[in-house]
């Protein structure tokens, strides 16, 4: 099954390449249609388009004791006798590297050998010669799809355990870097994650401010990558202006999806040269190389939402307690500021107004938080009604103006529950490596530190870690 398995990916590249040549003549791919490999078995298919007797592949396998052969023919028609002779013949065009044409007892040998490997197909007496050619095309795509399949077969083996630990953006770097190499051209990678597309992977010659950005859901790639519209040839940017002032390139990007069994999971976008469209055993190895990886996105994602609902609050969307930690546990840099926060008086308002309005109120702040702070800025909801803020390369005093500024936000935005209008405010404790510490392990500490005495002192005010000067604001009547 292994082997048979082998010459099916082997020789599918013939047959893609077989129909090119006749069904679709050279042209690029139309809309609306989908490339794939044809159904099995191949070599079988092969045989039947030429009429022929028989197709034979002998190949030296360094891994295996002797060589190993495979054949696909009609013994009705064939002789004991005959079949051992062209397996002989085609065994010394191996040996040889013999490559050519010779008249057999009942047909005529067509026959190709390069590196240990030979293929042949057997015609009948009665072959029309104009078709010779053809056959012999269809030969050196069969052999150059023998001596592919090592690597194809490769794809296909990556251990489970190993592709458990891979994280999204590692497979689909992987994947536009592979392509790259395979087809000579750019390519983007994109995966479908939440309801957006977002892209994973971007080659080597590909614009590196792609990786991450969310495409817009009319572009190309998107469209085909949600499963939206079938796999084509573009003629149009497929990133649909994902980063504003990148140049894009002209010339034919054919869209193909990424697919789970019939989940849709991402879409790649490979950029053509002119009558560059992959045929025959690259395009076998293109099409391994996607369904080797969508499988593979697939449980990354599934990863990365396990990981996000234990590390992420669900009712802020923030950083949990141990999403929070984690976070701050991998800083590599020199310092910056760590801000803790705690809502006033947040008992009162659950008993007073009821614990959805105490979750609603958890949400404003939270939402408060999420616009006054940066992009590379860290939040989280790390208690009941308690937040914190970590600042990288940033010096108390900006620390404590952020906190400030969060403060002020929440004090003058109205709030209210079910027409009740509430006053909101919270209590900020700031700490800062290098200024109240040269450690970023005592910031925790001196951050809870200060926030106990902001709340000791009256709330609603913003104090910094013991040692360096305080700003007070006195607490709303």
């Amino acid at each position: 099954m292994e082997a048979l398995a082998l010459i099916v990916v082997g020789v599918a590249g013939v047959l893609v390449g077989w129909l090119a040549a006749r069904r679709r003549r050279g042209r690029q791919l139309g809309s609306a249609v989908a490339p794939h490999l044809l159904p099995d078995p191949a070599l079988e298919w092969l045989r039947r388009a030429h009429r022929a007797l028989g197709v034979w592949i002998t190949e030296l396998d360094p891994s295996e004791e002797g060589p190993r052969a495979e054949r696909i023919l009609e013994p009705e028609r064939l002789s004991v006798a005959q079949i051992v002779a062209v397996d002989r013949r085609l065994e010394r065009a191996r040996d040889q590297e013999q490559s050519g044409v010779e008249r057999m007892e009942g047909g005529t040998l067509v026959f190709r050998a390069q590196a240990g490997a030979a293929v042949g197909l057997l015609l009948p007496e009665q072959f029309e010669a104009a078709r010779l050619s053809g056959v012999e095309d269809d030969l050196r795509r069969l052999l150059d799809g023998v001596q592919r399949r090592p690597h194809i077969v490769a794809l296909t083996q990556a251990q489970s355990q190993e592709a458990s630990l891979e994280s999204v953006g590692s497979v689909g770097l992987r994947l536009a870097y592979q392509l790259e190499r395979t087809l000579d051209a750019q390519v983007v990678v994109a995966a479908v994650e939440n309801g957006r597309v977002r892209v994973i992977g971007v080659s080597g010659r590909g614009d590196r401010r792609l990786l991450d950005s969310v495409l817009p859901p009319e572009s190309p790639l998107a469209r085909v990558a949600d499963g939206t519209v079938e796999p084509h040839v573009s003629s149009t940017d497929p990133i649909g202006g994902a980063v504003a002032d990148r140049r894009s390139r002209t010339g034919p990007v054919l869209l193909l999806p990424l697919k789970k069994d019939l989940k849709a999971v991402g879409g790649v976008a490979i950029w053509l040269g002119p009558g560059r469209e992959p045929s025959g055993a690259v395009r076998a190895e293109m099409m391994e190389a996607l369904y080797n990886a969508a499988p593979r996105i697939d449980r990354a994602l599934e990863a990365d939402r396990h990981k996000r609902a234990a590390t992420v609050d669900p009712l802020t969307g923030l950083h949990n307690r141990r999403g929070f930690d984690e976070a701050f546990t991998l800083i590599t840099g020199k310092g910056g500021t760590l801000v803790y926060a705690d809502l006033d008086r947040f008992k009162n308002l659950n008993d007073t107004l009821g614990h959805p309005a105490g979750d609603a109120a958890l949400v404003h702040f939270a939402r408060i938080i999420r616009e006054q702070i940066r992009g590379g800025d860290i939040a989280g909801r790390i208690g009941g009604e308690e937040f914190a803020v970590w600042l990288p390369e940033t010096s108390l005093d900006l620390g404590a103006r952020i906190a400030e500024r969060i403060r002020v936000k929440l004090g003058t935005t109205p709030w209210d529950w079910r027409g009740r209008t509430w006053p909101l405010s919270a209590s900020f404790g700031v700490a800062a490596c290098p200024e109240t510490s040269t450690s970023l392990e005592n910031l925790p500490a001196q951050a809870d530190s200060a926030l106990y005495v902001a709340k000791r002192s009256g709330r609603n005010r913003v104090e910094r870690a013991a040692g360096n000067s305080r700003t007070q604001h006195s607490p709303r009547p």
